[in-house]
């Protein structure tokens, strides 16, 4: 790839540089784990319902996250009750039009059938923001439409105040020139990762719209994300910058700071350190998703060849269920096992957990016992 910046002179904003160089070189060894990770996660089996379940978990506290970097309060906890059409309280109107607004647009990216090296257009960006933004009050901000009103973005701290373009002809400009840039050879070429992580920077940069440039970056990300093959981290992605939200702010900060340098590579490592994080992440509940439904094949498998009872079958799939630790009082005293265990001795609660622990089913520590995760391997 060529080293050098694509300049734009605007009208009255000046020069606009967009660069693709990162003169931070560990960032090829995140690409390459990045790729790894996918890889992985891509050939891992999982059952279309697991999926689904995973996915809605992800959606939940990445609607939650990237609309909290724009400072909604909606808990990851309220915005799965939004979800299922149920009241939340003590939100405002706005805040709550956000969240399904989002749940909307979470929708539709996982029903999207996006291609690789997918050509980004205004139609596009415009039509993110507008489902983004529908129905929520704001006094410049106009669905779909470029923002006429200058603004001030970012705060002292973290990260300080970026001036992005300030009139509607720069904007306009600036956003033909950005989709030409973005999908030309040289980028569509690249990592796609890269692309992906470049389009969010220099939208958020031109911060063509009023309000909802950041949730309509990360969007816009996603998808992009999507056409690569990313599964599942294209929406974690959100809830890690919200999570480290002082990094996201300084990343673009720094890298404004060296836009005439013809390097990115403050941005490019949050972004690139979100994704291999989220794909770990993703990796780790498809694996816990995994060992779950082989433990229990096991367990039937024992149970068919009579090497357990149908009490300590049952007792088994209970403790799936359950992420502490017991003792063995807990039989005869928690309620979760009482129906159990209420009609047999000490004795014989003593025999089913001597068996677990020969098997390698149960493991135990202090006098508590757990289920071994790992039993199978």
């Amino acid at each position: 790839m060529s080293n050098k910046s694509h300049v734009f002179l605007t009208h009255k904003s000046g020069n606009f540089y967009f660069n693709h160089r990162f003169s931070n070189h560990k960032l090829y060894s995140l690409l390459v784990e990045i790729t790894i990770l996918n890889e992985t996660i891509v050939d891992l089996p999982i059952l279309p319902e697991m999926a689904s379940k995973l996915e809605l978990e992800i959606n939940y506290r990445s609607i939650a996250g990237t609309a909290a970097i724009e400072n909604n309060p909606i808990t990851e906890n309220d915005v799965r009750k939004i979800a299922e059409g149920k009241e939340v309280k003590g939100y405002s109107k706005n805040h709550k039009q956000e969240i399904i607004n989002l749940i909307e647009v979470y929708k539709q990216l996982s029903k999207a059938d996006v291609q690789p090296g997918l050509e980004i257009t205004e139609k596009i960006i415009k039509g993110i923001h507008k489902d983004i933004t529908k129905n929520v009050k704001h006094e410049y901000n106009i669905p779909g439409g470029y923002r006429s009103n200058e603004v001030f973005v970012g705060d002292k701290a973290p990260g300080g105040i970026y001036k992005p373009p300030k009139i509607l002809k720069d904007i306009q400009d600036l956003m033909k020139e950005f989709v030409t840039w973005i999908n030309c050879k040289e980028i569509t070429n690249s990592h796609p990762v890269l692309r992906a992580a470049l389009a969010h920077y220099y939208l958020c940069l031109i911060h063509p719209f009023a309000d909802g440039n950041g949730r309509t970056a990360r969007i816009l990300e996603a998808i992009l994300l999507k056409s690569a093959g990313i599964k599942y981290a294209l929406k974690e992605l959100s809830n890690y910058y919200y999570r480290n939200i002082d990094d996201y702010y300084s990343g673009f900060s720094k890298t404004i700071e060296l836009k005439k340098e013809n390097d990115v590579s403050p941005f490019l490592e949050v972004m690139f350190k979100g994704t291999a994080q989220s794909l770990k992440q993703i990796k780790g509940s498809v694996v816990e998703c995994i060992r779950l439904l082989s433990l229990k094949d096991y367990f039937r498998f024992l149970y068919e060849k009579k090497d357990i009872t149908i009490r300590q079958y049952d007792f088994l799939l209970l403790q799936l269920q359950q992420t502490h630790a017991f003792y063995l009082k807990d039989l005869f005293n928690k309620p979760v096992y009482r129906p159990l265990y209420k009609e047999v001795s000490e004795q014989t609660a003593r025999r089913d957990l001597k068996k677990f622990l020969k098997l390698g089913i149960i493991e135990t520590k202090d006098n508590q016992y757990r289920i071994n995760w790992r039993c199978l391997g």
